[in-house]
């Protein structure tokens, strides 16, 4: 008996943003009802060259501001630089307690002179994790080279495993040459790098709290000493990201600046059930009585209180999803997962609106690929459809045997004929 997969509806899933304000954009989709209501207060006006704020349970776009203008990233390259490392140990081929031999070449004076420092001393024995924190917590380019020469043997063969990891990722316009963020031929869009932050939290979700969230490391201690260092007292050093210091559900992530690119910024903040996640790039801090680093932290501080105060991620609750009938199949039902959160971001003011619904056909015929596009979760609000997320099949399902192949055609047949049986 010839099969054939029969899917009745196949959706796409609609991840583009909420609102894109700075490109005078409406919801990303609506229906010919009433438009939904305007926000209560407009993003704030920013001095950095692009912008992104998105909700990071959704990847929904609430604000964009020269969204695709490419600008070298500085020390937010580190970030990449620790996707990486996270993939090497989660591969095995390395772990946290590793001490790694400072090379010379990775401290000053061979890094350029001003760079940011955990201050590695040649021949100094220092963990995988102690790096990383270098890297993540006081931006220390010698930590991203050590890492990188642990890992590639040079920052150039490295720099080929970043950009390996980035396509792999689907970021095509991202590129690296380094992996500290010095050079200015590193290349990212606000858009790329917002969406990458989402990915780096999902795929490594212990980054947050055993790296980003710290508020300083201590570095060198006593056992780092050398043959002509000791080290005495506590040195302490604090994060680069004063948000994390000072704002209030700020966690992360990285700060970057290079005279090329001005003063760069990712940051993420949760309150409750709803986190954001912005990027700021190529701020310059003029006419700011605090710098281009302070007129950074306030630039990202009034995001992300706008992002707060007009938006509120929902999860509303739809039980279990429904599994169903696989014809012909060897599994009688067919278990779905939904492919991204089943979440929903929009303003407060509609919140109390809020519906959805699950569209999953009944029945379909096997065999059925695992992962093939079966249906939808449908999130709206007056009438206006804020999300869509694709449910697909959460198992493959061949065919079954001839028993089942004639059970299931009579089966069929009288469903048709008197309906479910």
């Amino acid at each position: 008996m010839k099969l054939i997969i029969a899917v009745k509806k196949i959706f796409e899933t609609i991840l583009v943003g909420l609102l894109l304000l700075g490109g005078g954009k409406a919801f990303a989709e609506a229906s010919d009802t009433a438009p939904l209501p305007a926000l209560e207060r407009k993003a704030p006006s920013v001095g950095a060259k692009a912008v992104v704020v998105i909700d990071e349970a959704t990847g929904s776009l609430l604000y964009a501001k020269n969204p695709d203008l490419v600008i070298p990233p500085a020390s937010l390259t580190k970030l990449i630089t620790l996707h990486i490392v996270y993939q090497e140990l989660e591969a095995g081929r390395l772990s946290e307690d590793e001490l790694v031999t400072i090379d010379k070449r990775d401290c000053s004076p061979y890094i350029p002179y001003g760079s940011t420092l955990m201050y590695l001393r040649p021949g100094m024995r220092v963990s995988i994790i102690d790096l990383m924190r270098g890297a993540a917590v006081v931006s220390g380019n010698d930590a991203a080279f050590a890492l990188a020469r642990r890992i590639s043997g040079s920052n150039e063969a490295f720099a080929l495993r970043m950009n390996q990891a980035v396509k792999a990722l689907g970021l095509t316009d991202m590129y690296f040459v380094e992996p500290s963020g010095l050079s200015e031929k590193n290349q990212v869009t606000a858009r790329s790098y917002a969406a990458f932050c989402r990915l780096y939290m999902r795929l490594h979700p212990q980054a947050i709290g055993e790296l980003h969230s710290l508020h300083y490391i201590e570095f060198p201690r006593p056992e780092h000493a050398t043959d002509d260092f000791h080290p005495r007292g506590r040195m302490i050093q604090y994060n680069k990201n004063n948000l994390v210091l000072k704002y209030p559900g700020c966690d992360g992530l990285k700060t970057g600046y290079i005279v090329e690119s001005g003063y760069n910024l990712a940051a993420t903040a949760k309150r409750g059930d709803t986190r954001f996640i912005i990027v700021t790039l190529g701020g310059t801090g003029e006419g700011s009585a605090s710098g281009g680093a302070g007129q950074r932290s306030h630039d990202g501080g009034a995001l992300l209180d706008w992002a707060f105060s007009s938006f509120v991620t929902l999860h509303p609750s739809l039980g279990e999803l429904p599994q169903p009938r696989a014809w012909y199949g060897a599994a009688k039902c067919l278990r779905l997962k939904n492919v991204d959160d089943l979440a929903v971001t929009l303003p407060h003011s509609i919140a109390d609106s809020i519906q959805v619904r699950v569209d999953v056909p009944a029945a379909l015929d096997a065999p059925i690929a695992k992962g093939a596009n079966v249906g939808e979760v449908v999130y709206s609000a007056q009438g206006n459809v804020l999300r869509r997320v694709d449910l697909v099949a959460a198992d493959a399902v061949p065919k079954g045997n001839v028993f089942i192949l004639v059970r299931d055609a009579f089966e069929k047949f009288f469903t048709r004929l008197f309906g479910s049986v």
